[in-house]
């Protein structure tokens, strides 16, 4: 049985509200998405009409061979969404993983990923 998380880490929790869950809100952000590309990821972004930003993860075991090195970089991308969660209001974004990601030093992921936000904030913005 598992144990309950303290109060003071309920908020740090990522909920199924801020989750793309279907196949169609993958469709969607896939259609005609702002997009944002470095060497380690694609990110896509597409306004949702909503208060709140969703994430959907694409972090196939072709690109990152190694359950535990795919789990890390999961874990990355949604503690690096988790704090962008104000800057990305009204977003859906989804994120595809290529080959080196799995490989790149934490500091410069998250270095990357606040990149990513800013331009996906931008060109969303200015679509």
């Amino acid at each position: 049985m598992r144990a309950s998380l303290p109060s003071r880490f309920a908020s740090d929790r990522f909920p199924r509200s801020l989750r793309l869950r279907h196949k169609r809100d993958y469709a969607r952000v896939f259609r005609d998405p702002c997009r944002s590309t470095d060497a380690s990821a694609v990110v896509l972004g597409k306004p949702n009409n909503r208060d709140i930003p969703r994430l959907g993860l694409a972090i196939s075991k072709r690109r990152v061979p190694h359950a535990v090195a795919r789990n890390r970089v999961k874990r990355l991308i949604r503690e690096s969404f988790r704090t962008h969660q104000q800057q990305l209001r009204g977003l859906d974004v989804v994120i595809i993983g290529r080959p080196p990601i799995g490989d790149i030093e934490t500091t410069d992921f998250f270095l990357s990923l606040e990149r990513h936000w800013k331009k996906i904030r931008n060109r969303c913005d200015s679509s």
